[in-house]
């Protein structure tokens, strides 16, 4: 089932479900410094490597098929990358729902590249480090 144009209804309530632990984070920052940032949703190309860890050599969980949506939860500094076009060490951890898989594909727990994630910068503003 789908809501909308293009969003899985797992993503769909997962946004939902991190709209409202983003509400209660941010009550939570107000009260104490120490407050953990939430977690972004964004894509990760097609052809992308999802990965048991932020390593070249770590487990290969699946390719994405096309650019895929991916609820990232945080990121972590691993093996550094250089493509040719993207150069860095950091790696993205969550769920990807790749529905160019036939059937459709949610990889749960992985990591990817962040070459290969669409992101502002490596790693954005406000993201947690796993």
């Amino acid at each position: 089932m789908r809501l909308g144009k293009n969003l899985p209804l797992s993503l769909a309530a997962l946004t939902i479900t991190t709209g409202l632990l983003i509400t209660t984070a941010s009550a939570e920052a107000a009260a104490t410094p120490a407050a953990v940032a939430s977690g972004i949703d964004t894509t990760v190309d097609g052809g992308s490597n999802l990965r048991g860890g932020p390593h070249l050599n770590s487990y290969l969980v699946g390719t994405t098929k096309g650019k895929s949506e991916f609820a990232v939860q945080c990121y972590k500094r691993g093996d550094y990358y250089n493509d040719g076009k993207h150069h860095t060490d950091v790696w993205y951890y969550g769920t990807v729902f790749d529905t160019h898989d036939n059937p459709e594909h949610v990889y749960y727990d992985v990591y990817s590249w962040g070459g290969n994630v669409n992101t502002p910068h490596d790693p954005p503003a406000g993201l947690s480090k796993c």
